[in-house]
């Protein structure tokens, strides 16, 4: 994969994203570098908590048990800590393949303020700061986060459907219009299935 979003304006490089995002793997974004640097913010923002829970797995952090690095001490003086952190963001956040991801998941589900932590290069007033100046888009990306299991409620009701239709009105004794009546609903429940099959297959990558 080669840099494709750098040089395209902000909805071009919105649709470029999530194209990327829906057709490789978290894995191979990773290792095109296409989680970090210019085209990082632009393809993890179009990808799914799942997703960025996946990345974090590929992190440097994940290497390291110095988790402390990421926070502040209790009464590590406020000099100190800004230090430490520039060392921790060099170290870990800077060379990461997929910091764009951890930051984003830091800003769609931010920790309480008083527990906030570096994450994907950025201290915890640049993540507040970025919090509140994109705080339309990420609440939008949150919605689209919980519409699978909308999604799994809604397949599930139709299913029901499907089922109370197959079960109802059989038989010789029943009427021809009243059969027929049943046919038709039956075959339209069966489509409103698949249909919500397949939009919960689009949004979860799921091809099976």
């Amino acid at each position: 994969m080669t840099s494709m979003t750098a040089d395209f304006p902000a909805q071009g490089a919105t649709e470029i994203g999530r194209a990327l995002a829906d057709t490789y793997s978290v894995a191979a974004l990773a290792d095109g570098g296409y989680l970090a640097g210019p085209d990082g913010q632009a393809v993890a923002s179009q990808m799914r908590e799942p997703q960025l829970r996946e990345a974090l797995l590929l992190g440097l952090c994940g290497g390291t048990n110095d988790v402390n690095a990421f926070y502040q001490r209790d009464e590590e003086p406020a000099e100190e800590w800004m230090t430490r952190r520039e060392r921790t963001i060099a170290q870990y956040c800077a060379p990461c393949p997929v910091a764009a991801a951890c930051l984003e998941l830091a800003l769609r589900y931010p920790e309480h303020a008083r527990d906030l932590a570096v994450r994907g290069g950025a201290t915890e007033e640049m993540q507040l700061t970025l919090g509140k100046a994109d705080h339309e888009r990420l609440a939008k990306a949150r919605a689209l986060d919980a519409r699978p299991a909308e999604q799994r409620v809604e397949r599930l009701r139709a299913a029901r459907e499907v089922s109370r239709l197959t079960q109802s009105h059989i038989g010789l004794s029943v009427k021809p219009d009243v059969r027929q009546t049943n046919h038709t609903e039956l075959k339209a429940a069966l489509a409103h299935r698949e249909r919500l099959q397949g939009e919960y297959r689009r949004v979860t990558g799921w091809a099976a």
